[in-house]
């Protein structure tokens, strides 16, 4: 049984949309079913998928070319990440192939067969789905990579993560980079779709789309994380988090976790008072252990790292 998968990327994207795709192959692959990547994005992107074990074709972006990869592999099901695809002529061009799409606001047409929105606001949005949709909402369906490691952070803040994304159209990094704190140990991630920042302090490690991101994220001890997909990656690590705002579509999400004490709000990247208030906060994570505890243990309570194979299982029983 074969499920293809489509997630936009690219440098106005990022990598959010690619990551839950991948750590939802990754468990369909052990229910069973064999994932295919359909890589729109590309060369930039085979890696990622070649790292993984995940098979990919290459097409273009539109309904036609998508589709067509489809029927030229066969597949039962396609599943969509997508906020340039039109859901309305999807539909309609799917026919009886079945049509997974992942959402994230309930404000666009949910016109598929399986919606999923694993994001703690999801229980809060205005969700009115078609009686024969299966929706999977809330953080219990929140998809995370594989191989993450779930551990207690006690003691000091010995290593600072700062990741911010698959591209930085915002030039969130430069930011960053000036007001990272001495006498820690910073491994700072750059996405793929992101330049190098100039202004980095010689107490950081670059990793420029860095395969081994399990192990970053295991080694921290505090991370600086934009509200995206990451955010969720982790909080299934119990990783204590400070987050930023980018895009106005991390809004809800950064507010209920903000609101369940589960991060660290540092402020807009858009506002005036941004690296200030960032500032303010990172030193009072730092000089709060009990704090960070706190953050970790409400993140983990939402996030379990379990989602994946909760929706590989449902599109198995769609399948079926």
């Amino acid at each position: 049984m074969i499920v293809t998968i489509h997630a936009d990327a690219g440098p106005g994207v990022g990598l959010g949309h690619v990551a839950r795709c991948t750590g939802l192959a990754m468990a369909l692959r052990r229910h069973g079913i064999m994932p295919v990547m359909l890589n729109a994005a590309g060369p930039t992107l085979t890696p990622h998928f070649s790292a993984q074990g995940l098979a990919e074709i290459r097409c273009q972006g539109d309904i036609v070319s998508l589709l067509n990869a489809v029927q030229r592999v066969g597949a039962k099901a396609l599943v969509a990440d997508s906020y340039r695809l039109d859901r309305l002529d999807l539909r309609q061009a799917c026919g009886s192939l079945k049509l997974v799409w992942f959402d994230d606001s309930a404000t666009l047409p949910q016109q598929a067969d399986m919606i999923v929105n694993g994001s703690p606001a999801a229980l809060f949005l205005p969700y009115d789905l078609p009686p024969a949709t299966v929706g999977l909402l809330g953080p219990a369906y929140q998809v995370v990579r594989s191989g993450l490691k779930s551990r207690d952070r006690s003691g000091p803040v010995r290593h600072l993560l700062v990741t911010y994304g698959g591209a930085d159209p915002k030039n969130v990094g430069p930011r960053l980079a000036s007001i990272l704190p001495v006498g820690i140990a910073v491994d700072f991630i750059v996405g793929p779709f992101a330049d190098i920042p100039t202004n980095l302090p010689p107490h950081v490690t670059v990793h420029k789309a860095p395969g081994n991101m399990v192990d970053l994220i295991d080694r921290a001890d505090l991370a600086i994380c934009a509200g995206g997909q990451t955010l969720f990656e982790l909080a299934a690590a119990k990783l204590p988090v400070i987050s930023i705002g980018i895009g106005e579509d991390q809004r809800p999400n950064l507010e209920q976790l903000s609101r369940a004490g589960a991060i660290l709000f540092g402020g807009w990247a858009d506002d005036v008072d941004f690296l200030a208030q960032l500032k303010q906060v990172v030193d009072r994570a730092l000089a709060e252990p009990s704090l960070r505890q706190c953050l970790a243990a409400q993140a983990h309570d939402l996030v379990d790292g379990q989602g994946a194979d909760r929706i590989a299982q449902a599109v198995k029983t769609l399948l079926d």
